[in-house]
């Protein structure tokens, strides 16, 4: 390809040397760029086709492996962990387990999550209106063996909805008549639950605590020395926070003790009366004090010693519990969970 004619540069200005460089450069970019094609294809030429092998079929030889693990997992545990398990993996593993030799524990472990799922369910659905349904749905469950779930499952589900209280007390109440030592259970459990809250300041828990043992001596499984010995306690070394948990506590177990022991009532409220007046505490919390007085000169209408449709055990039938707050030998029997 022969190079185009050089136009002269003498007596050029600027202007015309520019646009003679401009045309040079482009001259020579397009003899690069025809260059590099003819060579590019002549080394197509020269070099000859690379054959690609078939893809490995890794996927093919993975997924029977963790198939495998996905499989062996449910196995070793012995349960799905809580999971949804399909029949068809189950029963998988119940020939695995049969082929090793410990189907019997596997067994064990399957019916211990449905026994927990019989107790929860229940539980967690509970209300004024179907409470005798529930009962009776729970009364189906081996309780005896589940003791511990239940009141674990009650506890749990009373410190997330602390306004089903009542509800729940009356649930412990009727199968205290049948499983005394159910009731026994949950008052032991709750008093060890308020002794480390009360220790470690975490008035949520208090509170929660609290009230499901006031509402358990309302329905007479606790005994009402226990609620004396509350209050006793959260007012000997009064505090804002300790004294919002007694007011909440009397708030609901006031109607109960005017009924039972008014003297203790009166001690209680003297109690409080000599805080208001003497002690340093935040203005909310004297207002809340006032706000308890107020409560007790209407009659605790408000909070009655057992709700409408809550009154479930006969008095012949009630079993109450000696439980103190004070006793050393208060066993949790957390391996009954």
């Amino acid at each position: 390809m022969s190079s185009p004619p050089q136009i002269p540069s003498d007596n050029l200005d600027d202007s015309s040397r520019v646009l003679k460089a401009v045309s040079e450069a482009r001259t020579s970019i397009v003899y690069s760029s025809d260059d590099d094609e003819s060579s590019d294809s002549e080394r197509r030429r020269r070099t000859p086709p690379v054959e690609l092998s078939p893809p490995r079929a890794t996927a093919g030889r993975e997924k029977p492996e963790a198939r495998q693990q996905q499989s062996a997992l449910p196995t070793r545990f012995g349960t799905a962990g809580g999971r949804y398990m399909p029949p068809t993996l189950k029963r998988k593993m119940m020939a695995d387990a049969a082929s090793r030799g410990d189907a019997k524990e596997v067994q064990q472990r399957e019916s211990w999550d449905q026994l927990k799922k019989r107790i929860n369910g229940p539980v967690n659905k509970a209300n004024i209106g179907n409470i005798k349904d529930i009962i009776v749905e729970l009364f189906g469950a081996n309780l005896v063996r589940g003791r511990g779930l239940l009141c674990r499952s009650l506890m749990r589900a009373q410190s997330q909805s602390t306004s089903f209280t009542a509800v729940y007390a009356a649930l412990v109440a009727v199968i205290n008549t049948k499983l005394p030592l159910i009731g026994e259970l949950m008052v032991t459990r709750l008093v060890l639950q308020f002794r480390r809250a009360f220790k470690r300041d975490d008035k949520g828990l208090c509170i929660s605590s609290v009230m499901f043992l006031a509402h358990l001596s309302n329905q007479r499984v606790a005994h009402e020395v226990l609620a004396f010995q509350i209050v006793s306690l959260l007012l000997e070394t009064p505090t804002d926070d300790s004294v919002e948990v007694a007011v909440a506590f009397t708030r609901e177990v006031g109607a109960f003790l005017g009924s039972i022991a008014p003297r203790v009532l009166n001690y209680v409220f003297d109690a409080f009366r000599s805080i208001l007046h003497e002690a340093e505490i935040d203005k909310r919390t004297q207002y809340m004090i006032e706000v308890l007085f107020q409560y007790r000169r209407d009659g605790f209408k408000d909070s009655p010693v057992i709700p409408d449709g809550l009154d479930l055990v006969e008095e012949d039938e009630q079993i109450v519990h000696e439980v103190a707050m004070d006793d050393d030998d208060l066993d949790a029997q957390d391996e009954l969970n």
